[in-house]
């Protein structure tokens, strides 16, 4: 069997894909994971990983039989998921279709068909407390016995491979924050995992590749996040011209609606004007009053009423 098992991935490519292509540390894992086994050789190991060869398949992180009697699906996470318990179900549900493929059985025949009893784990490289166990009845069926399926967490950093791969996430997670060059971010996590011992013999087989997968992580984290600036700007930009229109057009709406209360007033003004001038004409005609009287009655300025005995 090949020590070197290449996986057609994209996105994908990670320390995590890189190191476990390596047959000989996915032996390691699971001895880790039962340490009660002595007998195993890595022609006992069939690798089972789900990869994105075909477009609109799922496709997982780490995945592997032994001795056609355990099926291990391993995810390694840098954020929680809360789906995780579901998406092993997917991951599960693939690999044993697979399985029967492989092994030319079938679910429709009459006879039962033979499984790997499945382990299925995550590697939790975030912040925070996260629980020992993730079920999926418990998270999504209420504790309901009828369908459960139990992923393990591991987020503790310890000489196990791993904890030492928590432990260089950690690394490199921390060196990010305090560069902004993409490059002394990973060559100084490269130096301080080999300081510390996470990884080592496979950081200093593979120095200018490991170092070459975390320069190009940091510069698709940074262009990612001048990408979600950039798009809140846009967004901001947009809603403020938005907002400016919808101004705009509610200022014309209420100058209008102003515009028509001032023509209405004014308008009435102009009309008691004229109303009050024409009795005012009349009286002076009729002779009957004096001009103060005229004045007195219509409400008009004297001077004014004198200036209609003049016309």
């Amino acid at each position: 069997m090949t020590n070197d098992l290449s996986l057609n991935r994209k996105s994908k490519d990670s320390v995590f894909v890189k190191f476990f292509s390596y047959i000989k540390n996915v032996k390691q894992l699971y001895e880790e994971f039962h340490p009660e086994i002595t007998d195993l050789t890595e022609d006992d190991i069939q690798i089972q990983t789900l990869d994105s060869a075909i477009v609109n398949t799922i496709y997982n992180d780490l995945g592997f039989i032994v001795k056609d009697k355990f099926v291990m699906l391993v995810e390694a996470q840098s954020s929680w998921n809360p789906n995780i318990a579901l998406r092993m179900l997917f991951y599960l549900n693939e690999t044993f279709r697979r399985y029967l493929t492989d092994t030319k059985q079938s679910e429709h025949s009459n006879s039962k068909v033979k499984l790997p009893t499945p382990e299925m784990y995550v590697i939790y490289t975030g912040d925070g407390v996260k629980p020992e166990t993730v079920s999926l009845s418990e998270e999504f069926f209420d504790g309901n016995p009828d369908i459960e399926l139990r992923v393990k967490v591991l987020s503790q950093i310890n000489t196990t491979l791993a904890g030492q791969y928590i432990g260089f996430c950690k690394v490199f997670d921390t060196q990010r924050k305090l560069y902004e060059n993409g490059i002394l971010a990973a060559k100084e996590t490269y130096r301080i995992c080999i300081e510390k011992g996470y990884l080592i013999e496979f950081m200093k087989d593979h120095e200018k590749e490991v170092i070459d997968m975390m320069t190009q992580l940091f510069d698709e984290e940074t262009m990612r996040k001048q990408y979600d600036i950039a798009s809140r700007r846009e967004s901001l930009e947009q809603g403020i011209k938005i907002g400016e229109e919808r101004g705009l057009k509610l200022g014309e709406e209420r100058g209008l609606k102003l515009g028509e209360e001032r023509g209405m007033e004014r308008g009435v003004k102009i009309g008691e004007e004229r109303t009050k001038l024409s009795l005012a004409s009349a009286l002076i005609t009729k002779g009957i009053m004096s001009l103060d009287e005229i004045s007195q009655i219509t409400g008009l300025p004297l001077e004014k009423i004198k200036t209609l005995t003049m016309s």
